[in-house]
């Protein structure tokens, strides 16, 4: 039997008693990571940072946490300060930083520009809206603030100051003073900048400049104006002033016909001397021939234009690739020949999209030139003779008219209530439609509708629709429209505005409304003054037929035969009537209860019976009756923008607008300390201008 080696006898100790020989290494290895937390520091602007010795840790350690704290025992409850190193309980350093201050712009830097032209549309919101108490000019000086401010606004700010440039109201008399000028101070410095700077000079794109004042030559102050667009490469739009045009050269026309990207132009056609002489001749035959037709009716036909005059209006439009709003609009006496020079025009601007024809004679514009017409958004024919029901009728069949959305038709002798379906059911697109007509279109007498809706569409959102000749009862056509509403036939139907509608039949049809008029219809009475024509008349025009005479006069009653004549030439009707026929209505409808309910005992005895107060209108319909006159309008004149309105002012005169001037008082402190103070906000008082926009 072999003899077994001793060994020396080892004491069996419990594991979670054996001890390891001591290595500071191990034992620090062992131990777990102190969770260091920042202290909680005061409001003060100081950034602490915790440095934490985090490169001993190994993936030794890692594997070793989760069997360190699965065999914990009571000696790790022990106080074990005496055989762990001082240096493991060093609080670890602690380093203050102070945050660095933003440099001048840093942050509008990090803006993106579309955040930051946000803000500028704002800007311009809260000083041009209606109803603010400041101005243009005074936006203006904020925009130049603004662009001080930072790098990145002056960018931004600088587009926003250029690309829309309006110059309301009278220049500075300390300009005009320094500068030695009688007029025209602000655009002689603006012309001066702009060609001073190119790329100041590319921005800008609209151009509102001052009216002219009294007292100076048209012709001079136009040639600043065109000496001003001259300077602007990319100039696309010229607001706030309508020259005439009377077929003889001009700068300022001249200067718009340079301008390639152009936008939106207005024609304010006079006669020509020519044509002058031609109309001074076929009218001499007496006073009487005069009287007898209304002033609206051209009682000559304005005579043509030499072949020159055509060509010379023709070459205007050629370099107009980007027109996209045309306005034309003739004055008594003047005409645009032969027929074929306003379609030949239009097809050199391939970019139109709106269209405006006002006062146009019959050899200017008929159903030919209706139909030549290219693919439009918007068609306004106002006063304009030559075309009948026929040419709309056959626009209404034309693939190129699908895409109109505005349609609006005044006086064009639409006479057949067939041509009107036709264009509800064709122009898919149509959004608002007017039609305004001292008579009413009717059926063929071999026409019977046995179905409705026969007046319907789908897409229609706005209508105005105004029969000038029936004050007294409602026509066939009014009660068509008002069974083709009533039986769905426009459903996107919002806003309907009759300022004719003596039986109601369109307000019963809208959702019921408290009160029609306003605190000011009441005061003004219902005998207020209302213009039947569209430009005022001259003082000493008393012919009874003339339709520039009011209706009806405060003083002096009216014969039946005048008064006659003025409702059958009356080109529209007047809101503020409108809006007392219509509480009126409410008024009267009120004393006659429409609901009643019955308070009842528990016998089935009816205690009180009660009556609700009456209304007018529809509950779940979703058509707003409208009685109010689109922005720049008046109530005279139907609530419709015309030409007369946008020839006008429009607030930039202060003394006829009835509003206090603006003189950046608004933007003044409430105690001045000195002068300076004051030159700061303090400006010439000028208007507050507004653009109307052409129904």
């Amino acid at each position: 039997m072999a003899q077994t080696q001793s060994t020396p006898r080892i004491a069996r100790v419990p594991y979670a008693l054996q001890t390891a020989p001591m290595d500071s290494k191990a034992v620090f290895e062992a131990m777990p990571t102190p969770l260091n937390r920042p202290r909680k520091l005061s409001q003060a602007s100081t950034i602490t940072v915790t440095s934490v010795n985090s490169a001993r840790e190994s993936f030794e350690t890692r594997s070793r946490s989760s069997s360190y704290s699965s065999n914990r025992t009571s000696i790790d409850s022990r106080d074990s300060s005496m055989w762990r190193p001082d240096y493991m309980y060093q609080r670890p350093s602690q380093t203050t930083m102070f945050r660095k201050k933003a440099k001048p712009g840093e942050i509008f830097a990090k803006l993106p520009g579309e955040v930051l032209e946000l803000i500028l549309d704002e800007l311009k919101k809260a000083h041009l809206d209606k109803g603010s108490q400041s101005c243009a000019t005074c936006w203006m000086r904020d925009l130049s603030s603004v662009s001080l401010t930072a790098r990145k606004w002056c960018k931004f700010a600088r587009v926003a100051l250029y690309e829309d440039i309006q110059l309301v109201g009278a220049d500075s008399a300390s300009q005009k003073k320094r500068h030695k000028l009688t007029f025209g101070t602000r655009m002689m410095l603006l012309r001066r900048t702009l060609r001073a700077n190119p790329n100041l000079a590319g921005i800008v794109h609209t151009l509102k400049v001052p009216s002219p004042p009294a007292g100076i030559a048209v012709e001079d102050y136009h040639n600043q104006v065109a000496a001003l667009i001259m300077a602007c490469p990319n100039f696309e739009r010229l607001i706030g002033l309508h020259p005439q045009y009377n077929h003889s050269f001009n700068k300022l026309t001249h200067a718009l016909s340079t301008r390639k990207r152009l936008k939106q132009m207005d024609w304010i056609v006079e006669p020509s001397p020519f044509q002058r002489q031609h109309r001074l001749k076929a009218s001499s035959g007496g006073k009487a021939a005069a009287f007898a037709q209304p002033a609206r009716d051209y009682s000559v036909t304005p005579g043509d234009l030499q072949p020159h005059q055509s060509a010379a209006f023709l070459d205007f439009h050629v370099d107009w690739a980007h027109l996209t709003t045309l306005t034309v609009h003739c004055l008594p006496g003047a005409t645009l020949t032969p027929d074929n020079l306003i379609s030949s025009a239009l097809m050199h601007l391939t970019s139109l999209q709106h269209l405006f024809l006002s006062r146009m004679p019959v050899t200017a514009f008929n159903d030919g030139t209706l139909l030549s017409l290219p693919p439009l958004r918007t068609l306004s024919l106002a006063h304009v003779p030559g075309v009948t029901s026929s040419g709309i009728s056959a626009l209404a069949t034309l693939p190129t008219s699908q895409a109109i959305q505005r349609l609006t038709l005044r006086h064009t002798n639409l006479d057949s209530l067939p041509a009107l379906a036709r264009i509800f059911s064709n122009f898919t697109y149509l959004e608002a439609f007017t039609l305004v007509q001292s008579f009413a279109p009717t059926l063929p007498e071999d026409t019977f509708i046995w179905l409705m809706p026969y007046l319907a569409s789908t897409s229609l959102r706005k209508l105005h629709w105004d029969i000038t000749s029936n004050t007294a009862n409602a026509n066939a056509a009014d009660s068509i429209l008002a069974r083709s509403i009533a039986a769905s036939g426009f459903p996107s139907l919002r806003s309907l505005r009759t300022p004719n509608d003596p039986e109601g039949i369109f307000q019963a049809l809208c959702r019921p409304q408290e009160r029609a008029d306003s605190a000011n219809d009441r005061f003004r009475g219902p005998n207020g003054p209302a213009r039947s024509s569209s430009f005022p008349a001259p003082p000493n025009s008393n012919s009874p037929g003339s339709p520039t005479k009011q209706s009806r006069s405060p003083t002096a009653p009216a014969s039946p035969t005048s008064m006659a004549t003025a409702e059958m030439y009356r080109e529209c009707g007047n809101l503020h009537h409108a809006r007392l026929a219509a509480q009126a209505r409410l008024e009267a409808v009120r004393a006659l209860p429409r609901f009643f309910f019955n308070v009842i005992d528990e016998d089935g005895t009816v205690l009180e019976k009660h009556g609700l107060a009456g209304f007018i209108g529809t509950a779940e319909s979703r058509i707003t009756y409208n009685l109010w006159p689109d922005a720049g309008a008046r109530d005279e004149r139907g609530g419709l923008v015309e030409m007369a309105d946008l020839m006008a002012s429009n607030g930039e005169d202060v003394a006829a607008s009835g509003r206090e001037g603006c003189q950046g008082r608004w933007n003044a402190s409430p105690t001045l300390s000195d002068k300076k103070d004051k030159e700061r906000w303090w400006h010439t008082e000028r208007g507050r201008w507004y653009q109307p926009e052409l129904a």
